[in-house]
């Protein structure tokens, strides 16, 4: 088993608020803490020091060229990932994502669709 980095901290950013909103919890993970894009500012990078970013590429209000664009500005150097179904050509992404920001170290997690998890 891998030892957990306990110095390791993911942002998670997305949209929490409407999450939140239609009676859904957060998952509780050691480590990882979530925020709206409309609350990812300077302040809340220096405050958290993630060294992961996780996002959607899509969300309400934002994709992950805003996203990334926000943490150019803002000096953010750690690692993005961009969390999405499959995609026919990823690259396309990453190569919008390279023009915007070429400092972050950016990439896609592709998320495949899985049985449907109920609890019982």
């Amino acid at each position: 088993m891998t030892d957990i980095n306990k110095d390791l901290l993911i942002l998670v950013v997305g949209d929490i608020g409407h999450w939140l909103s239609t009676g859904r919890d957060l998952p509780r993970i050691a480590q990882t803490r979530f925020c709206d894009f409309e609350e990812l500012d300077s302040g809340l990078l220096k405050q958290l020091n993630p060294q992961i970013i996780l996002s959607p590429l899509l969300g309400r209000g934002f994709d992950v060229l805003d996203l990334v664009a926000l943490l150019c500005t803002l000096g953010y150097d750690g690692r993005v990932r961009g969390m999405t179904p499959p995609l026919p050509n990823p690259e396309l992404i990453r190569g919008e994502v390279q023009r915007v920001c070429p400092e972050l170290d950016f990439d896609i997690i592709e998320v495949r669709p899985g049985p449907i998890l109920r609890s019982v």
